[in-house]
């Protein structure tokens, strides 16, 4: 693969799959523009199927058609929006590289609400990708006062172009499942694109069927067949590390990537430490250039904030000290105890049953898991810091 997160998202040529399915957003997005009312095209899909790829692709042609008398996206004011940080510095780099676009024409969901606000702005077309990420609860940390950040987009355009993936839900604020989309949604009128796909992990059905398990606890035989793909358990984190800083060498964009779990270091930041190995935690970064793609990031451990949405060539990703194992159930658990990034687990109006709040936190850190399980496209290589997990997955092997 490219070894670039600008040429990824701006790829040459679709698969056909991916055409058909922007033809059908483009039929929608044309159709609901000249209503009444407000609409949402819903892309979902899980990690690797290409959403953002498609999107980016929509984004283009709208700033495209909007300067061309003959298109029907002609005069029309569209946005794009994105609640994360790494991928919003791909998408404005990307902006100065491709006709049509600007900077500006990306940026942060609560910036575009309190602008749009402020301004008295309204929008044809709004963009979102990463719509898992949108605060579903007032922050105002960050200036959002109002509930639901979805629900504030709607208000401010004609069309909402919207990417879900429920199992990259990250922190309990920005908790998202089927029931709090539906009840966003109901109002109005809205049609769900399915993207089945997958274009990250070139890998065998079984290999992804073994991920897709583990990353939902379930321990189950590592496959034979593996295809292409370079699936390994380790016993040290020592030895991942070894050959990660091998294959970067070999074809670049190898990297650590690790769940939270561990504690501060002497210098007071997130250290990620197994048997021999100790490298920082790397939790957000202002750097412009993006965490995988910067050389001396080889030496860091990425997290769920810095990785999502980005593919790697090769992964090792260390399962941290709340990733248990159930010897009675043989199953992969989660102990909330010890989840050391508290952040996740911030308390929200109407979640209040202790038994609800429980399988929140667990939901929360097996989805942390699905995004760093899902990042190398050539091989994925794994350890546990706790003892049993860690016996337990190098027998399944």
């Amino acid at each position: 693969m490219d070894n670039s997160a600008v040429k990824k998202f701006n790829i040459e040529q679709l698969s056909g799959q991916q055409e058909e399915q922007l033809d059908l957003i483009n039929h929608y997005i044309q159709s609901s523009l000249k209503k009444d009312g407000h609409h949402i095209a819903v892309i979902e899909g899980d990690a690797g199927t290409g959403k953002s790829v498609v999107l980016t692709k929509l984004f283009q042609q709208l700033k495209a058609g909007a300067k061309k008398a003959d298109s029907p996206y002609y005069e029309t004011n569209s946005i794009f929006t994105v609640n994360h940080p790494e991928l919003l510095k791909v998408y404005q780099e990307m902006s100065a590289e491709l006709p049509n676009l600007r900077k500006k024409d990306y940026i942060r969901p609560t910036s575009l609400i309190n602008s749009a606000h402020k301004n008295d702005e309204k929008y044809d077309v709004v963009l979102i990708d990463e719509g898992h990420l949108l605060l579903s609860k007032p922050e105002p940390y960050v200036k959002f006062t109002q509930q639901n950040q979805l629900a504030e987009i709607i208000k401010l355009a004609k069309v909402v172009v919207v990417v879900f993936d429920f199992k990259q839900v990250m922190q309990t604020k920005m908790y998202w499942d089927r029931k709090l989309l539906k009840k966003v949604l109901a109002p109005y009128d809205y049609q769900v694109f399915n993207f089945n796909f997958q274009y990250r992990m070139n890998a065998s059905q079984a290999v992804m069927d073994w991920v897709n398990e583990l990353s939902e606890g379930k321990l189950v035989p590592v496959p034979k067949d593996l295809g292409h793909y370079d699936l390994r358990i380790f016993n040290r984190a020592a030895d991942i590390f070894a050959v990660i800083k091998e294959k970067n060498k070999e074809v670049g964009l190898s990297r650590m990537v690790a769940t939270t779990g561990f504690e501060k270091g002497d210098d007071g930041r997130h250290h990620v430490m197994l048997d021999d190995f100790d490298q920082p935690w790397d939790e957000l970064d202002p750097q412009p250039t993006p965490w995988a793609e910067r050389p001396e990031s080889i030496n860091e451990v990425g997290s769920i904030y810095t990785i999502q949405g980005f593919d790697l060539n090769y992964v090792g990703v260390l399962l941290g000290p709340p990733f248990e194992y159930d010897a009675e159930h043989d199953r992969m658990t989660v102990n909330p105890s010890k989840v050391t990034h508290t952040e996740i687990y911030k308390r929200r109006p109407g979640l209040t049953d202790p038994k609800e709040i429980a399988e929140v936190k667990r939901t929360v850190m097996f989805n942390a898991l699905n995004i760093l399980l899902k990042r190398g496209t050539r091989g994925l290589y794994i350890t546990a810091a706790d003892p049993a997990l860690r016996k337990r997955l190098l027998k399944l092997q």
